[in-house]
């Protein structure tokens, strides 16, 4: 009898062992399928992310897995419906309809459509709510919101969430254009972009194609570039990438700063979220105005449309800024980045640090030189110091996230 009992017991092992080698893994880089569909927790508002930090989803045995293409499928062939539910078979094989494929085998017409909606609510400034994301039936699957004023057709901030999972985020998916939507006005946005037209609208605020041609150069990072609030790498699936190449997510940003000491400050705050395994809520926004001098050092406001129906319209903002929210940790930071690169630092000093810098209070990993004014002198603040000059939102914590 104990011999038998002894058998049964490592039968049930083996069967458990089994059964574990069976569970499933999707690696967001090198499993989807292209145009990759979007993953869904079966019948809900939410993807189907990543539970670590290395852009692995992990199922168990017969766990199902919602897969959708606003296109429909292109792959598997017959599949008449844009929403399937495939079921972990073992490794990386999933069924549908009692077939098991491999996952990359899943792909649509087309990339998943995105949509960019006015929720009915209000914001700062008599701005309009505005969220990004997909379609799904009567289901809406929200990556951010934001906040638009459409007189001014100014930005003022994007939020979003920033999980551990947010590092592990898909790499080298191809860039699209940037679009207006439903938003805009029908002005031709990406023209006013161009370096060409920069140039002719600053000369026309300056009074002088001298001071323009110096400060938008032909060749080099000196330039107002389409500045991400939310980036898309914020977000993990390429899908989503697509999803933030609006231009309700952007601000007329000076390239060099874009590609510098914002850049490193868009990653430091991801790699901090999977570091200290943080969900932190996220508010990147503007505020100001930039300002460049006429040929007799007059200062002038930039914009990029100065002559729309209610007046200037696209500000360049003076400053961008970054608010991390650690809810459960009742902890924020605000981390701020100068948007001119021909200030000099002693005007930063008397004019663009708005509140008390507490960046030497930082002892998580920030890789900006935040001095260095060609790449963005950039600073830090605690929440509530920085609302009292910039109440874009309302928030309240008592401690700081350093």
């Amino acid at each position: 009898m104990w011999h038998k009992f002894v058998i049964i017991v490592a039968l049930l092992y083996i069967i458990r062992i089994n059964t574990a080698n069976a569970a499933c893994t999707i690696n967001v880089n090198g499993d989807l399928g292209d145009p990759q569909p979007l993953l869904i927790r079966p019948g809900s508002t939410q993807f189907f992310n990543p539970q670590g930090t290395d852009g692995i989803i992990h199922l168990n045995d017969n766990q199902q897995l919602e897969l959708y293409c606003s296109s429909g499928f292109a792959s598997p062939a017959g599949i008449a419906t844009n929403s399937i539910t495939v079921t972990c078979t073992s490794g990386n094989r999933f069924s549908y309809n009692s077939i098991a494929y491999y996952f990359n085998n899943y792909y649509c017409s087309a990339y998943p459509a995105h949509k960019a909606r006015k929720t009915g609510g209000r914001c700062y400034n008599n701005g309009y709510e505005v969220e990004i994301g997909f379609e799904v039936g009567t289901r809406f699957l929200r990556i951010m919101t934001v906040c638009h004023n459409e007189i001014v057709e100014e930005n003022y901030y994007a939020k979003y969430k920033l999980t551990p999972a947010n590092v592990g985020y898909q790499i080298g998916f191809p860039r699209p254009n940037f679009i207006t939507g439903d938003f805009f006005g029908g002005k031709n946005v990406d023209y006013i972009y161009s370096r060409n037209q920069q140039r002719n609208v600053i000369a026309q605020i300056l009074n002088s194609q001298a001071r323009a041609e110096y400060y938008i150069h032909p060749t080099n990072d000196f330039f107002l570039a389409r500045g991400h609030m939310a980036a898309k790498t914020d977000f993990i699936f390429g899908s989503q990438h697509r999803a933030t190449f609006y231009f309700l997510n952007t601000a007329p940003q000076w390239q060099k700063f874009n590609a510098l000491n914002w850049e490193a400050i868009e990653d430091s705050s991801k790699k901090l979220a999977a570091a200290r395994g943080l969900d932190l809520d996220v508010y990147t926004g503007v505020y100001g105005r930039c300002k460049l001098a006429d040929e007799s050092g007059r200062l002038h406001d930039i914009y990029l449309y100065p002559n729309g129906t209610y007046g200037a319209q696209i500000p360049v903002p003076a400053l961008y800024y970054k608010i991390l929210v650690d809810a459960a940790g009742d902890a924020g930071i605000v981390l701020i980045g100068v948007n001119n690169p021909y200030l000099t630092y002693e005007e930063i000093q008397r004019d663009y640090v708005i509140c008390h810098d507490i960046s030497s209070q930082i002892t998580w990993s920030l890789n900006w030189q935040r001095e260095n004014i060609e790449r963005g002198y950039s600073y830090a603040c605690s929440v509530s110091d920085f609302l009292r000059v910039v109440p874009h939102v309302s928030l309240y914590v008592t401690r700081l996230l350093v």
